[in-house]
């Protein structure tokens, strides 16, 4: 990838549970994609393995999420054709041009999810980092953190503290207990702004 031709994505939560998605291609790439996006709720998933979606395809069931995994270059031009002029948003697999969009590399713990990403210029390398993560920083342990402090945070929010002081509290939360090595020194700031506000600049 090129500075020329380098797009910076928008990173985004997407609930697919209500969105018609096809995927096309015949390899395990295609059946693991389909797989986890019915794993995260996707009920209107259709497979296109060892055929082509047609005109009528996309004029009945109006897609709007295509993936494409090891699509011949011939018929995955005219596919893509398709899909843009139907108005879905497309992924084609190892072409980075074609993409409107980019897969992260995913580690979940319970409600948490954390993703890697390269902007599609890496994909390995998101994987190693995301691989990381899961085997030294983020272990199984994580998932019922999140669950502990969820529940704390609504006990805090219902006695009323505001953003910020929820914030703070998270961070005491966090270090009393080790989790962080970052929570246990805090950034000190005599400037108005909530802790919510500068931490969201400084990432």
């Amino acid at each position: 990838m090129t500075a020329a031709n380098y797009v910076q994505m928008y990173p985004l939560m997407l609930n697919v549970t209500g969105l018609t998605i096809f995927v096309v291609g015949d390899d395990g790439a295609a059946a693991d994609r389909a797989a986890a996006l019915i794993d995260h709720g996707a009920q209107h998933v259709l497979r296109f393995a060892g055929q082509f979606p047609t005109p009528a395809d996309f004029a009945a069931h109006a897609p709007r999420l295509v993936f494409f995994t090891n699509t011949p270059a011939e018929a995955r031009g005219e596919i893509h054709r398709l899909a843009k002029a139907n108005g879905a948003l497309v992924h084609v697999q190892d072409h980075i041009p074609l993409c409107d969009f980019h897969l992260p590399a995913r580690l979940r713990r319970g409600r948490m999810l954390i993703t890697v990403s390269t902007d599609g210029a890496v994909a390995g390398l998101s994987r190693l980092v995301r691989d990381y993560l899961a085997n030294f920083v983020f272990g199984e342990e994580w998932s019922a953190r999140v669950d502990e402090l969820a529940i704390a945070r609504q006990s805090w929010k219902a006695s009323g503290l505001t953003m910020g002081t929820l914030f703070q509290a998270i961070t005491r939360h966090v270090a009393e207990r080790g989790w962080l090595p970052c929570a246990l020194n805090p950034p000190v700031t005599t400037s108005t702004e909530s802790p919510i506000e500068l931490f969201g600049r400084r990432r």
